[in-house]
């Protein structure tokens, strides 16, 4: 079975805003959707959220870090500061992580390895249903910094 991990990089100042709230959302959606996670390799998607007091050293995604003992390909993307407090923030969230969908897709064909892309968007289908904001006990118990 493989696996998904969603986090996020950010600066006090974003806690509990829009992006921080699509990102924290996502992660809770897809970690009840984790007996659905098609077979292979897994995915990490770490987002950067820009502010005024910080900045990630890269923009847009880039992706690294797979290895067949840990078969995790892991992804980071930066969110552009225009869209922390967007009301956009939740379709930022969602197209980045189709956007990683279709990286990994193309980086295990290359590979020749298999990976079901088919079953990863049902996955990424049914968190964006969740619209409700987490309960307040997952900003304590769940902390993504």
């Amino acid at each position: 079975m493989s696996s998904i991990f969603i986090s996020i990089n950010k600066s006090d100042t974003l806690e509990k805003s829009p992006i921080d709230k699509a990102i924290v959302r996502v992660a809770a959606a897809l970690a009840r959707q984790r007996s659905r996670l098609p077979p292979g390799p897994g995915l990490e998607v770490a987002f950067s959220a820009v502010s005024a007091g910080w900045q990630p050293d890269f923009s847009g995604m880039r992706m690294g870090g797979y290895r067949a003992d840990d078969p995790v390909l892991r992804f980071e993307v930066a969110v552009p500061a225009h869209l922390a407090h967007s009301p956009l923030a939740a379709r930022y969230v969602q197209a980045a992580l189709e956007d990683a969908l279709g990286n990994a897709h193309d980086h295990f064909e290359e590979l020749g390895i298999a990976f079901d892309r088919a079953g990863w968007q049902r996955v990424l289908d049914a968190a964006a249903r969740v619209e409700a904001d987490p309960p307040e006990s997952a900003w304590e118990e769940l902390p993504l910094v």
